[in-house]
């Protein structure tokens, strides 16, 4: 979908890219995988890719144990 200058009143998805950040941020760490999608694909419909390090995937480290 192009980049529209003038937001269509009639599409209800969110279009402001630091809210859709924040959501991003949220559903990761919810563990909200539907709403992590959705709000990555309207990131990128305004052109912004977001990738994150896979801290949230890897298993919970403690400090001073070696595997």
């Amino acid at each position: 979908m192009p980049h529209r200058t003038t937001p269509d009143p009639t599409d209800p998805r969110p279009s402001d890219p630091p809210f859709l950040f924040v959501t991003l941020i949220a559903a990761r760490k919810a563990g909200d995988r539907m709403l992590e999608s959705l709000a990555r694909d309207w990131l990128a419909e305004v052109g912004i890719r977001v990738v994150f390090a896979d801290e949230l995937d890897a298993p919970i480290r403690r400090k001073g144990v070696r595997e």
